[in-house]
Formats: structure tokens, sequence, C-alpha cells
């Protein structure tokens, strides 16, 4: 009990130091920003503040830098509700219910499920992350390539979730999605591959470009074609916090996507996209309403943004534990301990106690810090949206320019953003899911490199690759998934062609120029 307690009491008296809590919230206040930011994500915003951290004491340091990750967490959800801009692939899922309930005039809702969501995500695993540091670090050692390839699996099964009404458009766009991923580097003969020749495409296109584009700037000029001020109908511009008995029915998703979250995100590689895949899935497999997801589910949200903040402190636990990143946000964190002085791997912890607490330090600190002023923040930019739409979509694709370019600094990642934003234009109007096709080009890359790699470690052999027992549960539980999600979606598909002519003689009957 003693070995629980006391790195939590630690961390409350490190909070007392001024020093510490000023760059907590300074930590936050960043982490929002960065979050809000399409493109810009934990990596390139550790990359970006990682230089001052060196002149840190090595407690401030690491929890400044936890304050952050846990701000960007809840700051991507912002806009993928309120303008349908994801902040980081993690904030897809959220994207699509969140932003389809803010249609419909429930932005109070979505932005209360997302709040209540992140921060209770958040503090549960970060309770988990201490009691289960240890245990889990040993847990790692068993995650080879077959075991990852099967947490992709798992993700890729989401995409039958996507799919809308016809689900061989689906496919087709999540293939789109895989082809787009292929063009580049081979992930593990590291050949170059369907450049077509052109230098500039040697690297590959850059993923937060490409979903960006599909997601973000589809949707952008899909707006730019309609008529509608979205602020004139707006029925919530009060911005009331929604009651519970609203929020109730996402509480099992919630506490389900946080243990899904904790649990990814201790697996290294695996990280807060998985994550959120895999707690979205199995909140609709499990939901009274699987018709609701992708349409403005609560559940979705609450599986999606609990599961993606929980993660935090699960990639914690092999980085911490083991000297393994769990991403690449966790690498430059182990980097900035290798400067000063520490050396990542499993004797880290224990030969280094004040580590442990300066993590939960800087994630406790950040989390309260939002539980205060996070529901301020999301109605600041609600607030935004009483300026007119034409303003608004405009700044939106500034913002994303922004974002896309600071990437790589590079001009080809915009021109990729608007050319996936054209393509995914039209594949809104007739029909195609851009939710799947970004889904797959998020997935691509680990699903191929793990499958690969795995199968050369094991000679080829495909019963040793998927007989190894973790393996073997995840992909049956995965085709379970599958299999009912499948289901769903062709019988949500059939339902709807039967109501179609209902629906038509309602449009027949309704005023002129109604859809």
């Amino acid at each position: 009990m003693g070995a629980f307690i006391d790195p939590l009491l630690v961390a409350l008296q490190q909070l007392t130091s001024p020093t510490l809590l000023v760059l907590v919230v300074i930590g936050v206040v960043y982490g929002v920003i960065a979050g809000a930011l399409p493109g810009l994500g934990t990596t390139l915003a550790y990359g970006l503040v990682l230089p001052f951290t060196f002149a840190m004491d090595t407690v401030n340091a690491v929890a400044f830098l936890l304050a952050i990750t846990v701000a960007i967490g809840y700051g991507n959800s912002l806009p993928a509700i309120l303008v349908g801009v994801p902040g980081t692939p993690a904030a897809v899922l959220t994207c699509l219910d969140g932003y389809a309930l803010h249609k419909r005039g429930e932005s109070s809702l979505a932005l209360g499920v997302n709040y209540v969501s992140a921060l209770v995500g958040q503090l549960v695993s970060i309770l988990f992350f201490v009691v289960m540091v240890i245990p889990l670090a040993r847990l790692a050692y068993s995650f080879l390539a077959p075991e990852l390839f099967s947490l992709y699996l798992f993700g890729v099964v989401a995409i039958v979730s996507l799919t809308g009404k016809n689900v061989l458009k689906g496919i087709a766009a999540a293939g789109f999605g895989f082809a787009i991923a292929l063009v580049g580097i081979d992930p593990v003969n590291f050949t170059r591959r369907f450049d077509f020749g052109v230098f500039e495409l040697r690297q590959g296109f850059s993923v937060p470009a490409v979903i960006i584009g599909l997601l973000a700037v589809s949707e952008l000029l899909r707006q730019t074609r309609q008529s509608f001020q979205w602020d004139s109908t707006r029925t919530d511009v009060e911005f009331r916090f929604p009651p519970f008995s609203r929020i109730r029915r996402a509480v099992p998703a919630l506490l389900g996507g946080t243990v899904v979250g904790t649990l990814i995100g201790a697996i290294p590689g695996a990280g807060a996209t998985p994550a959120a895949m895999i707690a979205y899935q199995q909140a609709q497999a499990f939901s009274k309403h699987p018709e609701e997801f992708g349409r403005g589910s609560i559940e979705g949200i609450a599986a999606n943004e609990a599961s993606q903040n929980a993660s935090n402190s699960g990639e914690l636990i092999p980085t911490l534990g083991l000297g393994i990143p769990g991403s690449g946000s966790m690498t430059l964190l182990l980097a900035a301990l290798s400067i000063n002085g520490f050396i990542p791997g499993p004797n880290l912890i224990r030969e280094a106690p004040q580590l442990l607490s300066a993590t939960i330090a800087g994630m406790l600190g950040a989390t309260v810090l939002l539980l205060i002023t996070g529901w301020w923040m999301a109605k600041l930019l609600l607030r935004l949206l009483s300026v007119n739409r034409s303003v608004v979509i405009v700044l939106a694709l500034a913002t994303v320019t922004l974002g896309v370019y600071s990437i790589n600094y590079r001009l080809l990642d915009v021109y990729v953003a608007f050319a996936a934003g054209a393509v995914g234009y039209f594949m809104l109007r007739y029909g195609y899911s851009t939710a799947a096709a970004a889904l797959a080009v998020v997935l691509a890359s680990g699903f191929e490199a793990q499958l690969r790699r795995g199968l050369n470690l094991f000679g080829n052999d495909p019963a040793q690759f998927f007989g190894r027992p973790i393996t073997a549960a995840i992909v049956v539980l995965a085709a379970g998934f599958f299999f009912v999600g499948a289901r769903r979606t062709l019988a949500q598909a059939r339902r709807e062609r039967l109501a179609a002519p209902h629906e038509t003689e309602a449009v027949t009957e309704g005023p002129a120029g109604s859809r």
C-alpha cells in the first residue's frame, strides 16, 4: 500500500513548489493550443519546447512535459467537435460523433461529454499508472510483432463501423487509404516504392496532412457550397453544461475506454490512436444504440476521449519502466532524461524515484487545472462561432494550412492536404466514407510492418505467428467484433432502404428546396 500512497504524497508535495506549479500552468495553456492546431501533435509540441527543458531541474522538466501531454489530449478534440477538424489522428472518431452533434445544435452536450470523459479517463489512468507501472512493464516484454499486429488488426476492424450506408463503398474507401500508405519507404526493407520517380515522394505522403485533408479540408470545402449560417439557428448559445441524466448513458463506454487506453498505451509502439480505435469499436459492440455511432453518439465520444487521454499514462509504463518509448513524444521525454544523466531502463524508477513522483505531479496538476479551466476554454472556442460562417471557414483553412506546414515545414504537405481535401469532397458527395479512408491511412503502416516483421521472425510460418496465445486471443476477439459490426452495419443499411420511400414522400410534401 505504501508503494501506492508514497508517490502520490510526494507528487502533491512537489506541486506546492511555485516554480513547478507555474510550469504546469504554462504547459497546460501551451498544450491546449498545440492540441487545437491541426497537425501539431504531442511530438512536435515536445520538440518545440525541448531545448528549454535542458536548463530546468529534471523534476520540473518532467512535470512540464507531462502537463503538455495531458493538455494536448484534451485540446485536440475541441476543434474536432466545433469545426470538424481533428487536432490529432486520435481525435478522428471524436470528430465524427462530436461534429455531428454540433451540427444538430447540441454543441454543449458534445463538449460536456468530451470534458468529463477526458478528465475522468486521465485521472483514473493516473491511479492505474501508479498501481501497474511495475507489473505491466514486465508484461510488455511479451509483446512482439505478432501481438502488435493483432492490435492493429483490431483497429482495422473499426473501419466496419465507419463504412456508412454502403459497405462496399466503405471498403473501397479503406482500400484507397491503404494504397496511399504504400507510397514511400518500405517499412521492412527500407527501399523506395511507388514514388513514380518523384523525389518529393520518396518519404511517402505525410500521414497527418492526408488525414487533415480527408476529414477537415473536405468538410470545409463542402460547407463553402452550403448557404446556411451555422449560428443563426443555434439552440444552445447559452452554453449550459449538460445535466448528468444526458451523460449517464456514456458512463460504461467512458470506463471501458479508460481501461483500454491504459492497457493499449502500455504496449510500446501502440499509442493513443490504436487505443482510441479499439475502445470505440468495443463501445459500439456493447452499446444498445450502435446505429448512432458515427452520427452523433455520446458513447462514441466518451470511449474515444477516455481512451486517448488514458493512454497518456499507459505510454509512460514502458517508457519509465523499461526505457522503451511508447511513442515519438516519449522518445523525446527519454532524450530529456538522458541529457540530465539518467539511464533509461528497467532500473530507472528504482534508481530515480523522484521521476515517478514528478510524472504524477505533472499529470495530476494538469488534470486538476483542466478541471477548473477546461470548460471555460471550450466555451471560448464555442463563442468564436458567433463570427460569420465564411470568416470561420477562412480562419479554419488558414489554421489547417499553418498546422500542416508546421509538421515538416514543407509546402508539399500543404498541397497534399488540399489535394486530399478535394478527393474527400467528392467522396462525401458520392457516398464514400472519408473516415474509413483516414483510419486506413493511420493504421496501414503499422499493420503492414508488424505483419511482415512477425512473419520474418517466425520463418514465414503463419501457424507460429498466429499460434501465440495473446495473438490468437486478440485475433479471435477482433474477428468477433468484425462479424458483429458488419451485421449491424448491413442491418442499418437495410432499415434505411426500407424507410427511404417514406422519407421521399415526406420530402415531396415539404417546403421547396428542402432535402
